[in-house]
């Protein structure tokens, strides 16, 4: 794991698609750096998907370690996988079908034929398997990387 918090590399870019291209490559070099299972906690919403589609880009999708990484939500509507507000739809089509991901490895939030509550315990028991861990522990780390979206208002206009 990084700790970017002590990093004091700062970049200002020029516009989303330089930010997705410096985030794609400093992305494929920490999951190539590591030498076991890494976890990536998508963002979901509008900002993202251009980075994803830059990691499914073959300029880095073919440097990238597919088999070792592991991909989670850190926030999705509660609708259907196949609904236009779905971030995991957006994920899907912006990078997850256009990789050599294993099924395994996709960790969405079950959003079908559950109640709120109900998928909530089921996503946090799978958490719990993937960790192997009864308990989430607030001082072990859940994810390698957690990206997060800057809304529209977050974007130069």
């Amino acid at each position: 794991m990084v700790d970017v918090s002590a990093s004091s590399d700062i970049r200002i870019l020029e516009d989303p698609n330089a930010v997705a291209h410096d985030v794609a490559e400093w992305l494929c070099a920490l999951a190539q750096g590591s030498e076991r299972k890494f976890a990536i906690c998508l963002s979901g919403g509008s900002t993202p998907r251009r980075l994803y589609e830059r990691l499914a880009d073959p300029a880095v999708a073919s440097r990238f370690p597919w088999s070792r990484v592991h991909w989670f939500w850190g926030d999705e509507r509660f609708v259907p996988y196949d609904d236009p507000a779905s971030n995991y739809r957006m994920a899907s089509e912006a990078l997850l079908s256009r990789i050599p991901v294993d099924e395994e490895n996709v960790h969405a939030v079950p959003t079908e034929n559950l109640s709120p509550d109900e998928a909530a315990a089921a996503y946090e028991a799978m958490l719990k398997r993937f960790y192997g861990a009864d308990k989430l522990d607030s001082q072990r780390p859940s994810f390698d990387v957690t990206l997060l979206g800057i809304g529209e208002d977050g974007q130069k206009q």
